[in-house]
């Protein structure tokens, strides 16, 4: 079966120990990158995806602990808790978001719409993008199933994130890629929401995305930040990661939390 994206080989090895090992390179790595555009990734990062390993092999809350510290507002970056993993996985699926939004229609959707705002963000997506859609509005409908996920495996994306639903659950897990919805519906959108736009700013799970922010998630939830924080989120976790690993030591040698835990 196909390794779900962000999972390491040895699975009884928690990912945080895999931090330190790579963190100082990949962090001298993303510092010499050349000025990023708003709302992009850096031009080294759609080239060199090994640059993201550092985030990948991180929970979300370390990142947000991250970028909390570097003054984000974590209110913001983080999605309802709604949206959350439809099938076992491990690790973090991180990339740059490919967006698609639905609004409300009573107008059946066309083929066309079809193609120009579903199929063509997710064929043109550049190699571990994340998909988000939008459905535009509060009822459950699937806005994808498993044929589409592995359409999106094959073209190398990292995972999928809606705020809508979607279904084939079974066929999704076969498929193996990392899918976060609201929820689970046997049938799509059909007259009560279309496509409308793709590679467009949206609100998506309370928060706002914009085409090329940074969209990571996991078993503890899905959030999104500015594909320009990247270095400063990377070197702020090693700091991070470096003062959790000397409380874990203190308190296994038997310190308890006022003289362990640091701050």
């Amino acid at each position: 079966m196909h390794r779900p994206t962000g999972e390491t080989p040895n699975e009884s090895v928690s990912r945080r120990s895999f931090l330190k090992s790579g963190m100082v390179a990949a962090t001298a790595a993303v510092m010499t990158s050349g000025t990023a555009v708003a709302g992009q990734p850096p031009a080294d990062l759609q080239s060199e995806d090994d640059q993201l390993t550092p985030l990948r092999r991180a929970p979300t809350t370390l990142i947000i602990d991250a970028l909390s510290r570097l003054g984000h507002d974590r209110t913001k970056l983080a999605m309802s808790q709604d949206v959350r993993p439809m099938i076992p996985s491990r690790g973090t699926a991180v990339g740059p978001a490919v967006i698609t939004k639905y609004e409300p229609s009573r107008a059946a959707t066309t083929t066309d719409d079809i193609r120009e705002y579903v199929f063509r963000p997710v064929d043109d997506a550049p190699k571990g993008a994340m998909w988000v859609t939008a459905a535009g509005t509060e009822e459950i409908l699937s806005m994808f199933g498993d044929v589409i996920v592995l359409a999106c495996r094959e073209l190398g994306l990292s995972g999928l994130v809606t705020d809508g639903g979607c279904r084939d659950i079974e066929g999704i897990e076969e498929v193996g890629l990392p899918v976060y919805a609201r929820g689970i519906c046997l049938y799509g959108p059909g007259n009560v929401i279309r496509p409308v736009a793709s590679d467009v700013p949206i609100i998506c799970g309370g928060i706002e995305i914009r085409p090329g922010d940074m969209v990571a998630a996991d078993i503890n939830g899905v959030m999104a930040f500015p594909s320009e924080a990247v270095p400063d989120v990377i070197a702020q976790m090693a700091e991070l990661e470096e003062k959790e690993a000397r409380s874990r030591a203190l308190i296994e040698q038997g310190k308890g939390l006022v003289d362990g835990y640091l701050f």
